[in-house]
């Protein structure tokens, strides 16, 4: 049976975006210096984009995907390693048992979930007593939301913990989550906020156009944690622990 995702070129979305991809990255390497390196879950892993990152310092890996098509590409991609399996499975049905991980990722996957209960549970399920669930979502309270909301004189959005829809690409749906939200949803599934980071705060094409390259992925390393208190980035990373 196929999936929105399958017809996606989620390959090509990457090409064009390289530093949001190197941006990703950066903060998925801190976040792992903090976690134990025994078994991960890649939960929504798509074609592996992230793989390379975690692989090599894991015991096993396994990635879970909806769609059949992205899990092959992964095959493909990551062939030389050794050490990782693939499952097809939904975030909210994982197809593992309790207690496995050490680890567990959800990254560019909440964003297509109108609601994030069942997926937070499951990962909180297949976790070991004390694991990590490291976390991204896509950020309703970005600098550029704010300053639209400001103009627009729309505050009671700032407040509102209801998702964002801003869009359907190809039947793939796209939310936008209130941090406040995530964190106390995370919360009452059983987990505990360690450490949060601000993603791909200079995205936008003005940064791109006054700063080089390089020093723009030096200053979003640098600021990463610092932005994170002011939710400023499109993209937010946490880790979590089970409890």
């Amino acid at each position: 049976m196929s999936t929105p995702y399958d017809s996606y070129d989620y390959p090509g979305y990457w090409k064009s975006r390289q530093y949001e991809d190197l941006a990703e990255k950066m903060a998925l390497r801190k976040l792992l210096k903090r976690v134990p390196k025994g078994k991960i879950v890649d939960i929504g892993s798509g074609y592996g984009r992230l793989t390379r990152v975690y692989a090599p310092l894991f015991k096993r890996s396994l990635l879970i995907d909806p769609s059949e098509k992205l899990l092959q590409r992964a095959k493909i991609r990551l062939k030389k390693y050794q050490k990782i399996t693939y499952k097809k499975g939904k975030v909210e049905n994982l197809p593992v048992g309790e207690d496995q991980f050490d680890v567990a990722l959800m990254i560019r996957v909440a964003h297509h979930l109108p609601r994030l209960e069942k997926a937070f549970q499951e990962a909180h399920r297949v976790l070991k007593p004390g694991g990590f669930f490291i976390l991204e979502f896509a950020n309703k309270i970005h600098l550029k939301s704010v300053l639209k909301a400001l103009l627009t004189r729309r505050l009671g959005y700032l407040l509102s913990h209801v998702p964002e829809n801003i869009s359907t690409r190809q039947n793939v749906l796209f939310f936008n989550y209130h941090p406040t939200h995530i964190k106390s949803l995370l919360m009452t599934k059983g987990f505990k906020i360690i450490k949060t980071a601000s993603v791909s705060n200079f995205r936008a094409k003005l940064f791109k156009k006054l700063l080089p390259f390089k020093p723009l992925l030096f200053l979003e390393l640098c600021l990463q944690p610092i932005l994170a208190r002011f939710h400023f980035g499109p993209s937010i990373f946490i880790l979590a622990q089970k409890s």
